[in-house]
């Protein structure tokens, strides 16, 4: 196996942190999507259907918006996993390349 350098360690842990970050803005866009343009795009389908038609898109419109934060949520929870996973990765290879050196 080949060893790494100690550019190649921080270049992964930034790499590994900038992939976090995407993940926290591509969260943070659907929580504003789900919050502002699914709710418009509701409200204006929920004016012009009456009766069980709106009814059901209203229903079927909580639920997609319900989906989005879901889908946030669990974005926010993948980018927490990658910051906890490269910080143990990065803390063991750099202890580890220290032994060497």
């Amino acid at each position: 196996m080949k060893e790494r350098t100690k550019y190649e360690i921080e270049m992964d842990f930034l790499r590994a942190m900038e992939q976090a970050r995407e993940l926290d803005r591509l969260a943070d866009n659907l929580s504003r999507i789900a919050n502002s343009g699914v709710e418009s795009a509701l409200l204006v389908l929920k004016n012009n259907w009456r009766g069980e038609a709106g009814e059901s898109i209203e229903l079927a419109g909580r639920n997609t918006t319900a989906d989005i934060y879901r889908t946030a949520e669990d974005l926010v929870d993948t980018a927490r996993s990658i910051r906890t996973t490269a910080n143990i990765v990065y803390r063991a290879e750099k202890s580890a390349i220290n032994m060497i050196y």
